[in-house]
């Protein structure tokens, strides 16, 4: 009886243990080789509204209302609520008892 060739005996959990290693030499690799020189941090104007304000207005819709420029995340705020409570749901129906009718 013949049997097919296996190029090296490995563990399964050995290999499983390996994927989070490589994945952190990959993003250690592209940290270390980026070049950060040319990057400049602008900090936020000082005004009259806070930062947290600003980011409501955006959450909400409104970003008019905001003192800096931002973007509308309306969308962004709704498919949130959406999978959250999907979540939810999934959690309550996996944690639903069934007892087989039995009392």
């Amino acid at each position: 009886m013949t049997t097919r060739p296996e190029l090296f005996d490995v563990d399964r959990r050995v290999a499983l243990g390996l994927i989070p290693v490589g994945l952190f030499v990959f993003f250690a690799a592209i940290v270390l080789t980026t070049d950060f020189s040319g990057t400049t941090i602008a900090g936020f104007p000082d005004g009259g509204l806070s930062i947290v304000e600003d980011m409501g207005y955006s959450f909400i819709g409104a970003p008019g209302l905001a003192e800096l420029p931002t973007e509308n995340f309306l969308v962004a705020l709704v498919l949130i609520a959406i999978m959250l409570d999907a979540a939810l749901d999934g959690a309550l129906m996996l944690a639903k008892r069934d007892d087989g009718g039995e009392n």
